[in-house]
């Protein structure tokens, strides 16, 4: 696999101190990631949040990356391990995360990343849970993953490891994000389900780069990413400071997305987090797979009209491209064989602009068009 396109985009990654705000700061200014490495310390010290001091050891860092060696070794370990590359100017980068306002700048994934994953739940929760923790954990994956979400996790003990088992089970997809890099996998306990998921039942993911080991302050930076993948999240058992209440803090304040909780036990402290989220009102309480199709909104009634209307689907992931569209999508997907910009599929459908526009950006995220320029076009 070739990985030369992309050798700027991990030059920056090896650089210490650059992370994903400052270096999103540097592209509004500089452009491309070829026009950082050629930037002179008096330039980067110019951005806000980086200072002469910081600038000069981000310059020393650059300059030595051609001969120390990390960029080969990098590139070999991603070679090694089989892994893509997806950076921001990528196409394919997945479209909710970009829509973060720190996505990460380079991706790195084992396995592979489908449109249909942008269609997914996040569910997180405790690594120590209970067995009532375990319990819902697995019903409520399976239950979401039949009816057409993606499962997106942290892939740590506990509520994390059940849900991606529920979810493989269940036959759906699901994407693992690490706190480490994909060549230092934690928990080491659970290569065989990274390994399980990368072969074929989804991705493992992470930012970091391959290298890069487990460390405290990688999980609450990798939290906004198993939000930012998903159209909401489900927190089942979560102690009032815990990473889960982050990673729910982050889906509602942060990316406006919808943030359910399940409850347990009234005297449990395990759930005082979930309780806490619901009494507050700011999570919604579900305890059902149908609970978390009405608090999806518009999305989650597709997929739930997309399994209703065909008994013999059971189970099976619904068709997301065709089933599942409403009358007005189906009618803009008929005027986009050819591209159009948003006055014009306005004017051709006799549909209000606004709610083209809404409709536009769904159909996007679930990979049923493209957008080029100013003009859209159906993909499928």
């Amino acid at each position: 696999m070739g990985t030369q396109q992309y050798d700027p985009w991990l030059q920056l990654s090896l650089v210490s101190g650059l992370g994903p705000a400052l270096l999103g700061r540097c592209l509004e200014v500089f452009g491309s990631p070829q026009e950082i490495l050629a930037t002179s310390a008096a330039q980067l010290s110019t951005i806000n949040g980086i200072g002469p001091q910081l600038a000069g050891d981000l310059r020393r860092q650059i300059d030595q990356l051609p001969g120390n060696g990390a960029l080969e070794r990098e590139k070999q370990l991603i070679e090694q391990l089989n892994v893509s590359l997806y950076s921001l100017d990528d196409e394919a980068y997945p479209k909710l995360l970009r829509l973060i306002h720190d996505p990460p700048p380079l991706l790195y994934v084992r396995g592979e990343l489908l449109p249909e994953d942008a269609v997914a739940l996040a569910i997180v929760g405790a690594r120590r849970c209970t067995h009532y923790g375990r319990a819902q954990a697995e019903r409520m994956a399976s239950l979401c993953s039949g009816a057409g979400l993606s499962i997106v996790s942290g892939g740590a003990y506990g509520i994390d490891t059940v849900a991606h088992h529920a979810a493989i089970n269940a036959g759906g997809r699901t994407v693992a994000v690490l706190g480490s890099g994909l060549g230092k996998p934690y928990p080491k306990p659970n290569q065989t389900l990274f390994d399980q998921i990368a072969d074929g039942r989804g991705a493992v993911a992470s930012e970091l780069p391959m290298s890069f080991p487990p460390m405290a302050e990688n999980f609450p930076r990798r939290n906004r990413i198993i939000s930012g993948l998903a159209l909401g999240v489900l927190v089942i058992e979560a102690s009032s400071r815990s990473g889960a209440m982050i990673t729910a803090r982050l889906c509602v304040e942060d990316h406006g997305r919808e943030v359910m909780a399940l409850p347990g036990r009234v005297d449990s402290p395990t759930s005082a987090g979930c309780h806490k989220m619901i009494r507050q009102g700011w999570a919604t309480l579900v305890t059902s797979g149908a609970d978390v199709l009405d608090a999806l909104g518009e999305t989650g009634q597709l997929l739930k009209a997309a399994m209703t209307d065909d008994p013999q689907k059971g189970d099976t992931q619904p068709d997301l491209f065709e089933k599942s569209l409403t009358a007005t999508q189906r009618r803009i997907l008929d005027v986009l064989g050819q591209p159009h910009n948003l006055d014009q599929i306005a004017a051709a459908t006799d549909l209000p602009i606004q709610n083209v526009q809404a409709d536009l950006a769904l159909m996007q995220i679930r990979g049923a068009i493209e957008k080029s320029g100013s003009t859209y076009q159906r993909k499928c």
